[in-house]
């Protein structure tokens, strides 16, 4: 359709006048230009569509109507304020609102029966405007993403324990823990708002600071062990059994098995869990023997031998190797605070009859 006979309707639904008001360029504005100088009694039906072509893009445009009006009278002012010379001198506008704007200047405004005439046409224009916009959004759903408050990151908060190295330390809620050799501990930083949950691998000692609305969770291959203020200890090493025993207060224990096991401990008791085997026993406790190595004491009674070389290794950070082979059967009991390893190997030799030799971080084991 030729536009020398276009309506304010056929403007609005124009794909290149709808282009050159919602994104405008030098080619667009130089050919919006040309048109309105050749065509200068268009101009206020061009000024109509542009406001419907506006109030139309509302909902596809990321930028409110008042920001983007705003926008253009600032554009608008500035642009009013450099002197425009006409003549030889080629003037390529801005956009939309400014190529209109030059052209103000040849227009003479009718009479009052011509303003009644265009208040119902802009009536008319309105309510078909509102009845496809309504239709657009019925037939036509928009596909743009829709703006979302991005999330905080959430922050990690890693403690390791290598093995011959304890940890001990406090947490944002002023939890104390210590971390025994060969240990990790994983949480949010902070913890969440209405929880508190750390995952352990190996041995850890918690002495919980009490928030009644946080629970203090720990999580170790699956099972939780909750408390609100309390004492326990957590051992719980890869490929072993899981021992958790009350020092003070209640917690309370979940066992994903075939059912999901809910134990509840009072202080004294422990529970033994075997993952592999599928059992759960409960079990008493010396806490001086429980406790021992919070206070650089190893404390062996009748262990078995390749129990106590575990140990020895996770405490120490040395290989052990057997040279033969010990008694299956073997048990060795002893008590070593705060001494090296050459010296707990001297004195467990004694009842288990071994010769031993340390060469840097390898410990060689001869059975006699």
């Amino acid at each position: 359709m030729c536009k020398e006979s276009y309506t304010v309707e056929d403007f609005v639904l124009d794909p290149e006048f709808q282009k050159w008001v919602l994104h405008p360029n030098k080619e667009s504005n130089c050919y919006w230009d040309k048109f309105l100088t050749e065509h200068p009694q268009f101009r206020e039906n061009i000024i109509t569509a542009r406001k419907l072509v506006i109030n139309m893009a509302k909902k596809t445009v990321v930028v409110s109507d008042e920001q983007l009006e705003d926008t253009w009278e600032l554009i608008n002012k500035k642009a009013k304020e450099v002197s425009i010379r006409e003549g030889n001198e080629k003037v390529v506008p801005l956009n939309a609102e400014t190529t209109i704007f030059r052209h103000s200047k040849v227009m003479h405004h009718p009479g009052k029966g011509w303003a009644n005439h265009q208040f119902y046409k802009l009536l008319a224009i309105l309510l078909l405007t509102f009845g496809l916009a309504i239709c657009a959004n019925l037939f036509f759903p928009s596909n743009l993403p829709q703006e979302v408050e991005p999330e905080a990151a959430v922050v990690f908060e890693n403690h390791i324990a290598p093995p011959g190295v304890k940890s001990s330390f406090t947490l944002a809620d002023g939890s104390k823990v210590m971390l025994n050799a060969g240990s990790s501990l994983r949480y949010i930083k902070g913890f969440e708002s209405h929880q508190r949950v750390l995952e352990l691998e190996g041995e850890a000692f918690f002495d919980v600071a009490k928030s009644p609305n946080r629970p203090f969770m720990v999580k170790s291959e699956g099972v939780t062990t909750t408390a609100l203020g309390t004492s326990f200890n957590i051992k719980a090493y890869r490929g072993g059994t899981m021992d958790i025993a009350l020092v003070s207060g209640q917690v309370q224990v979940s066992i994903p098995l075939e059912e999901n096991h809910l134990v509840s401990l009072q202080q004294g008791q422990g529970i033994r869990v075997n993952m592999s085997k599928k059992s759960v026993s409960k079990f008493e406790f010396d806490e001086d023997v429980l406790l021992a190595w919070t206070r650089k004491t190893i404390v062996f009674r009748q262990t078995p031998i390749n129990e106590i070389k575990s140990t020895l290794e996770n405490w120490f950070g040395v290989k052990i190797t057997y040279v033969n082979r010990p008694e299956n059967d073997l048990e060795i009991s002893g008590r070593f605070t705060d001494q090296t390893l050459e010296n707990v190997l001297k004195g467990l030799s004694h009842s288990a009859r071994f010769d031993f030799r340390i060469v840097d971080d390898q410990v060689f084991l001869t059975f006699n």
